[in-house]
């Protein structure tokens, strides 16, 4: 009986012993759990306060962004830019705020949001404007607090600094764009760049496209963005072994920049791929609206430095910053006061430097050396080749020449880009159909500023009607003098008989030329008298520059290298022979070889959004207003 006791005893000892180690198990187990689950909760928590946090930042970054652009009264149908002045409305400020900008177009956040269930604090921590320039940097930082299940809080600050600044307009990213109907055809145009149209887009099974093609459904045009056919485009091997037209000039590089990686051979689907049809219209072609904005651009670049903002022949000024002088006629009463003619030779070549306002029509060829851009006031007129004296290079797949300082020629103008002979009656029979009728001309809305040069509110209608504006036109009258001399005329009898000679005193004449203005003048047409065209024109075989218009370009030209970029409303050119438009590589802003803009002097868009400059999460104590509590408060 004893042994048994002691048995049971031992036993019973054992099973206490054995049940405390399972209720320390189960009890650090659920203590685990509770503890795996109050961690899980605070990290996906976390995730959500950094997501409504980074949510609130863009939702700020917006309004930023729409203050300022109401502050210089601009929207992305002008191509507006603001000189650094404008900029002001930022100022500077390395104090924590809820406000910035001033009155009244102020950017005032609220105390705090709630954004998918987190209480999110955002403030302006540090805004930096440097006097002179063109673009402005603020930094802000949000903090998102949010209660999870079980009572554990979480919470994220993320601080990111913007750059806000109006940039060069992204229509100029394309080798070809048009805003309202594309038409891209015939067997020998090739375009080196992407091809973009804002409304439909027309390829023919001929033409090549070395990059992508873009159309986009447009409401004012009505239009779904369909692309009828694709073209063709060439293997990696014969883009890179060809020369495009008359000189290798820079264009994009296989695989670099997102532009155009040709395939090794080409296939129906790599002829689909490049096709982006019933795009959103994400890229707006503006307007160039009041030429006094460039004026100050202009200006406030040669204030800088004195070389900036100038246009000259050789080593003569024509004009700084703006021309606003005679016409080719030389009297400042006729209609072509403010228009300019500049005929470069390698000897004496056209120097741009910067951007440089012509009140009127630009008739211009020759030679062209620096970096700038020419803005008229109407009409430019290229009446002959336009030839870069330090031309860019490319060379091949694998390496560049540095054309950062190469030349480059921007032509702005706030009515067309005329090529040829527009003074001829060929010129006008061979284009009529692509100026005049749809597709080719479709109805849209005019910047109320060009008024000023015949455009009504809403355009649809032919490029070749009068536009309700003067043009000069010479003529030759004889006059007479006053002083005279002996002149020896037939005498006749009263039969008519020849009888002999007499002696009179006659008077001295001189014909001269006489200016008239009259309304003539049709969109295409230019200011001056037709000869100012007729006697400078020679056949267009290569135009490096990059063109831009509010309206249209058109005309007739040869078997002929476009080395920049093509940007209208609408277009009509007739080539013969050849036609190759190379973009111009350096218009991307990602290019080692890319040309600073306020060198180059194209026009700035504000369809450009806010730039991420740096990004990073920091503690919640990093975002305290002055007079804030911590966190919560």
């Amino acid at each position: 009986m004893g042994k048994t006791s002691e048995k049971s005893g031992f036993v019973l000892a054992t099973a206490v012993v054995l049940m405390g180690a399972a209720m320390i198990l189960v009890g650090g187990a659920i203590a685990y759990t509770s503890h795996a689950t109050r961690l899980t909760n605070i990290m996906a928590g976390k995730s959500v306060c950094r997501l409504a946090a980074q949510s609130s930042i863009e939702s700020c970054k917006s309004d930023v962004y729409s203050a300022f652009m109401n502050s210089i009264g601009k929207s992305a149908r002008r191509v507006g830019f603001s000189n650094s002045d404008s900029f002001e409305w930022f100022g500077n400020s390395s104090t924590p705020s809820r406000t910035l900008g001033q009155a009244p177009n102020t950017v005032t956040l609220p105390a705090s949001t709630n954004v998918n269930g987190c209480t999110v604090r955002v403030r302006f921590r540090r805004v930096v404007h440097e006097a002179g320039k063109s673009s402005a940097e603020v930094t802000i930082i949000a903090t998102a607090v949010r209660t999870n299940p079980g009572g554990s809080k979480s919470s994220s600050t993320i601080e990111e600094r913007v750059r806000f600044a109006i940039a060069r307009s992204k229509v100029f990213n394309n080798a070809y764009f048009v805003n309202n109907y594309g038409w891209f055809q015939g067997a020998s145009v090739t375009a080196n760049g992407d091809v973009r149209a804002n409304g439909d887009m027309y390829l023919d099974s001929g033409c090549t496209v070395n990059g992508h093609v873009y159309a986009a459904a447009n409401p004012e045009l009505d239009v779904n963005g369909d692309i009828t056919n694709y073209g063709k485009m060439d293997k990696e091997s014969t883009y890179l072994s060809t020369t495009y037209g008359t000189a290798n000039r820079a264009r994009p590089k296989g695989k670099e920049g997102g532009k155009y990686d040709a395939p090794a051979t080409v296939s129906t689907t790599d002829y689909r791929n490049r096709l982006h049809a019933n795009e959103p219209l994400t890229i707006e072609m503006p307007f160039i609206g009041d030429l006094s904005e460039y004026v100050e651009w202009s200006q406030e670049l040669n204030e800088k430095n004195p070389s900036q903002g100038t246009l000259s022949l050789g080593s003569e000024r024509v004009a700084t910053c703006q021309y606003s002088g005679p016409g080719p006629s030389g009297d400042a009463s006729n209609a072509d006061n403010g228009a300019l003619v500049l005929i470069g030779t390698q000897s004496k070549p056209i120097v741009i430097n910067g951007p440089v306002v012509v009140d009127s029509d630009v008739i211009i060829k020759g030679y062209v050396k620096g970096q700038g851009t020419i803005y008229s006031g109407r009409n430019i007129h290229i009446v002959g080749n336009i030839q870069y004296v330090n031309p860019p290079e490319w060379r091949n797949k694998a390496e560049n020449a540095d054309n950062s300082t190469k030349d480059m020629l921007g032509l702005m103008a706030k009515g067309n880009i005329v090529l040829g002979d527009c003074t001829s009656s060929s010129w006008l029979s061979s284009i009529n159909t692509y100026i005049t009728k749809s597709p080719y001309v479709q109805r849209y809305s005019c910047d109320a500023s060009d008024a000023d040069i015949g455009y009504p509110s809403q355009f649809g209608g032919s490029y070749a009607a009068l536009d309700g504006g003067l043009k000069t036109t010479l003529t030759y009258e004889t006059r007479e003098l006053p002083t005279t001399h002996p002149e020896q005329r037939p005498v006749y009898n009263s039969r008519g008989r020849f009888i002999g000679y007499e002696t009179v005193q006659v008077h001295d004449t001189e014909t001269v030329p006489v200016y008239h203005n009259k309304y003539n003048r049709h969109y295409y047409d230019t200011v001056c008298d037709n000869r100012v065209i007729s006697e400078n024109l020679s056949t267009i075989t290569q135009i490096d520059a990059i063109l831009y218009n509010n309206h249209g370009t058109f005309g007739v030209i040869g078997s002929c290298s476009i080395n920049g970029s093509l940007v209208c409303r609408n277009e009509g050119i007739k080539y013969s022979g050849n036609l190759h438009i190379n973009w111009d590589y350096r218009l991307y802003s990602g290019s080692a070889e890319t040309v600073d803009n306020d060198s180059a002097g194209l026009a700035r868009s504000s369809d450009n959004p806010p730039a991420t400059v740096a990004w990073q999460e920091v503690p919640d104590s990093e975002n305290i207003e002055p007079g804030e509590g911590s966190e919560g408060d």
